[in-house]
């Protein structure tokens, strides 16, 4: 968990027992007995973020008996030898010895420790039969649960990394432009390498995304592009953070082509997002490039999140439009071969329509009990007339 009980020389003689906040180390409050103190730890840990534990509901942060039984030790060495670890360390030994459940910040920073310390393997003291046994390093790395917790935390937090890229990519879109007729939209561009330089490099220079035009039909309704919606490049003082987009090759990270601001240059105009970069130096690099000159490869996409409120949803024509007003991140841009909206792209969308027609279903609902109610009351009014 994030919080823990321990006496602290933070708090008055009178209230010496604190539950602690484990990063960073404060104090959260003083108590006079460590039973109040750990009621107050109980109702912290069961209000702690419980969408985090949702999300990590499938991660078993119950400590296996080897870490408990690491832990133990630990705590016996440092009372028999008085050394080793700080007051997290032994906090931390409590929990662990005693089975309790542990956050997942609290497995980073487990696995963190355990990648700082594995040094201290080195140092006199550590083996059996060497002077100084068990030495201060060796006692601090058994109440963090030794060998077996180094081994569940790496585990943990690959399980946790796993959760966070699934999440993730749950939320991330995916758009294609949509080309028709000759539309320049990508093309190659030979410029200078240098000012005043006669030596030339080439660009790839495309669009990724258009404003004000109807997306491919993507099930029951279609989306269009606000010219506000990337305010996140045009608008850079207001970035909450900065931006790390890449240009890649149908979205592959194996293939990387340019990175924002160095080498990947990005504009909003009239036309939509435009993007450009110098072409790499790679075999890949110039096999695109080729491509895009003979015509082979013509279209450009961009992976995405929407920021909060950033949709809204209408009904034109007796088809279901969304706009989408403020992205939140933009991944990458970039050419690609297809360029159209795959069902793995556009899971977000969907979803966010099946909202958006439940919400239509039952305003619609109420609009029928309140007609409902409107007719009976004038029904009644028929036959008994207006009271005066």
């Amino acid at each position: 968990m994030p919080y823990h009980v321990m006496k602290s020389e933070q708090c008055p003689i009178s209230k010496p027992w604190a539950v602690m906040k484990d990063d960073p180390h404060e104090v959260v409050a003083c108590h006079e007995t460590e039973d109040d103190a750990n009621k107050q730890l109980t109702a912290l840990n069961i209000a702690y973020s419980e969408e985090e534990r949702a999300k990590y509901d499938h991660i078993d942060f119950t400590p296996p008996a080897g870490v408990r039984e690491a832990a133990k030790k630990g705590l016996e060495w440092r009372r028999e030898y008085g050394r080793g670890g700080t007051a997290v360390g032994v906090a931390r030994a409590r929990d662990l010895s005693n089975g309790t459940r542990i956050s997942p910040s609290t497995a980073k920073r487990m696995k963190a420790y355990f990648d700082r310390h594995e040094v201290d393997k080195q140092g006199e003291g550590w083996n059996p039969g060497e002077p100084g046994f068990p030495s201060a390093g060796k006692i601090a790395w058994y109440l963090w649960g030794s060998d077996a917790g180094w081994s569940w935390s790496k585990k943990l937090v690959r399980q946790i990394n796993a959760a966070d890229d699934e999440e993730r990519s749950m939320g991330i879109e995916v758009r294609s432009i949509k080309v028709t007729g000759d539309e320049d939209l990508l093309r190659i561009e030979s410029r200078a390498k240098e000012e005043g330089s006669e030596e030339k490099q080439q660009w790839i220079v495309g669009y990724a995304a258009k404003f004000g035009v109807d997306s491919l039909d993507m099930g029951d309704f279609v989306e269009r592009l606000d010219p506000g919606a990337f305010s996140l490049v045009s608008e850079r003082r207001g970035r909450k953070k900065p931006l790390e987009t890449r240009a890649l090759w149908n979205h592959d990270a194996n293939y990387p082509l340019a990175r924002y601001p160095d080498t990947l240059r990005m504009t909003v105009d009239e036309v939509g997002l435009r993007y450009e970069f110098p072409v790499p130096d790679t075999t890949y690099g110039r096999d695109i490039a080729s491509n895009i000159a003979n015509g082979i490869v013509r279209g450009s996409s961009f992976s995405f999140t929407i920021a909060q409120g950033g949709e809204e949803w209408s009904v034109e024509e007796g088809r279901s439009v969304r706009t989408v007003k403020k992205i939140e991140q933009l991944y990458d841009v970039g050419p690609v071969t297809y360029p159209a909206y795959p069902d793995s792209g556009v899971a977000v969308a969907k979803r966010s329509y099946d909202l958006f027609r439940e919400q239509r279903a039952e305003q619609s609902q109420r609009r029928q009990e309140w007609a409902k109610n409107i007719a009976a009351h004038r029904e009644w009014l028929e036959k008994h007339g207006e009271n005066r």
